[in-house]
Parts: C-alpha cells; structure tokens; sequence
C-alpha cells in the first residue's frame, strides 16, 4: 500500500476588503500625526515629506474604500 500526504499551500490569502480598509485608516491617521509633529519642528523638509506621506496615504485609503463598496474614487 503507497500513502501520500498532501499539505494545504502555503499561500497567505487577500485580507478582505474591511481589514484593508481598517489599515489603511490607520496609516492616514499616523500620516496625519507625523504632518502635525513635522509642522512643530519647523523643518520645511520634514514638512514636505510628511505632506507627501499624508497625500499617499490619502490616495490609498480612498482606493481601499472603493474596492469595499465597489464604486470608484
């Protein structure tokens, strides 16, 4: 008699739509806190770069959304 065993593939799913959404808010809002801190260090670099972070995150929250509900940015 020959057994074979056969092993469930080790490949990480999509995490549903909601759980991106939900990350992604996060990373809005912590893009959000460092433009804040960026702002009181008065550093005109750090400002742009944590302006430029803010924006990406914006872009990417809205493109989570979308995929959730279906409709477009």
């Amino acid at each position: 008699m020959t057994t074979t065993t056969r092993g469930i593939a080790a490949t990480t799913p999509d995490p549903p739509a909601e759980n991106r959404v939900d990350a992604t808010a996060r990373h809005l809002f912590e893009a959000e806190v460092a433009l804040h801190i960026a702002h009181q260090s008065h550093v005109d670099a750090w400002i742009a770069a944590a302006g430029d972070k803010l924006h990406q995150a914006v872009v990417e929250h809205l493109s989570a959304s979308a995929g959730q509900d279906g409709s477009s940015p």
